[in-house]
């Protein structure tokens, strides 16, 4: 049963990117007791809160030790890879790797079972009423399950902008000079990405190809007074074409996967 699965690997990704602001991280790089200890927490809330519907005393006592040795795992890259490492993009996504991994291997040993009551209190709540929008605005292909959809929405938006930060950061990339100098660049870029991820990878669920470039063409647009300087250029061009290939490879996972599993 692997839905279980799923819904433990959308913990982590709410854990890990949507409840760990950058104080908190800062405070985990620095090797504050207060930044493992609230990121301990925000592990545990939240796969309780999306695993409760296997609960059992195997599930409850992999609520405490999953987040435990996820903290370990923190602990050892922060402890030999600083985040100023020239590899940081390449440790960023083993770590992650590390996790999926750590989560597979629990998902493997607990086998979580449907807890009856529980079950059939959100039978008791479901409504089929929004399933005719979804199909009007997905008329191509079923849907693929609800937490895929959110476990990939969830890497490709929040996670992708730790990944294209992390490579546009890379020594080569970085920007210098009077271009740098505009503190707004790095945290609206940030927002920016994340709406272009979102919009990009709900158009290729969608099958509507040519609307990406609409998309595309919208930044460009925005950024085109920037675009003169080649350093700005480039950095942008990078930053771009990384964030389009998270997105689109998000939606083609996403269509392939669109048959119940």
């Amino acid at each position: 049963m692997i839905e279980p699965l799923l819904w433990m690997v959308l913990a982590h990704v709410v854990a890990d990117f949507l409840l760990q602001g950058p104080r908190m991280a800062a405070d985990k790089c620095a090797g504050r007791p207060r930044g493992y200890l609230l990121h301990f927490a925000a592990h545990v809330l939240s796969l309780a809160l999306f695993t409760h519907g296997y609960i059992s005393l195997t599930m409850v006592i992999l609520w405490v030790v999953l987040p435990a040795v996820h903290l370990l795992i923190d602990w050892g890259k922060n402890r030999f890879f600083p985040p100023a490492h020239p590899a940081d993009a390449a440790i960023f996504l083993l770590d992650q790797a590390a996790h999926l991994l750590l989560i597979f291997c629990a998902w493997q040993w607990a086998a979580p079972q449907p807890c009856a009551p529980v079950a059939l209190f959100y039978e008791t709540l479901q409504a089929p009423a929004g399933e005719p929008l979804l199909a009007q605005i997905f008329p191509a292909a079923a849907l693929p399950p609800l937490p895929l959809v959110a476990v990939v929405y969830g890497y490709i938006v929040f996670g992708g902008a730790v990944l294209v930060r992390k490579v546009l950061d890379l020594e080569p990339l970085r920007l210098s000079g009077p271009t740098a100098a505009q503190g707004d660049i790095r945290q609206a870029g940030r927002y920016i990405g994340m709406l272009e991820r979102a919009l990009i990878l709900t158009l290729t669920l969608a099958g509507a190809f040519t609307a990406i470039t609409f998309v595309l063409t919208a930044k460009s647009i925005a950024r085109y007074k920037d675009l003169e300087h080649r350093d700005f250029a480039e950095y942008y061009l990078v930053g771009t074409l990384l964030s389009t290939f998270l997105a689109v490879l998000g939606g083609l996972l996403l269509n392939s996967a669109a048959s119940p599993l």
